[in-house]
């Protein structure tokens, strides 16, 4: 079981549940044709948010892959990046500090969060004054 974090380029999600419920499993199919491992292909928004994520959990795979000692596997993240998302997931024991990560860095680069592993799951938008405000309330099935 692993926590799941989406990161996402606010101008091309739709702003209610049940539209952005629908985006996020037509994203999820990943259906653009380049390297899902590798930030290029996103938005620079969402590319400077990916590389300093990774900075602090580094991907298990791809061209950022690092070597960790045993003792760091934990903080070993999966990274599916499409033009206007980023998902990732991370082991359970890591989930509040990769939370903590996301939110911060979400609201300094401007990119939307949706926090899939919570409960309730949050959809969280740029504010417009470096934070992230509540965008609405999600729908069981989106989580």
């Amino acid at each position: 079981m692993s926590y799941h974090l989406l990161v996402f380029a606010p101008s091309a999600a739709p702003k209610e549940a049940a539209a952005f419920g629908l985006w996020f499993q037509a994203q999820t199919e990943w259906p653009e044709h380049h390297d899902y491992e590798d930030p290029a292909a996103a938005t620079l928004s969402l590319k400077a948010w990916c590389l300093e994520m990774m900075q602090r959990f580094p991907p298990r795979s791809g061209p950022y892959r690092e070597e960790l000692p045993p003792e760091d596997k934990s903080l070993l993240a999966d990274y599916s990046i499409g033009r206007n998302i980023v998902f990732v997931a991370v082991q359970p024991a890591q989930a509040k500090a990769a939370l903590a990560l996301a939110r911060a860095l979400a609201a300094q680069h401007c990119v939307g969060l949706y926090e899939a592993s919570e409960s309730p799951a949050a959809v969280r938008l740029p504010d417009g004054n470096n934070g992230l405000q509540a965008a609405f309330d999600c729908k069981p099935d989106m989580a």
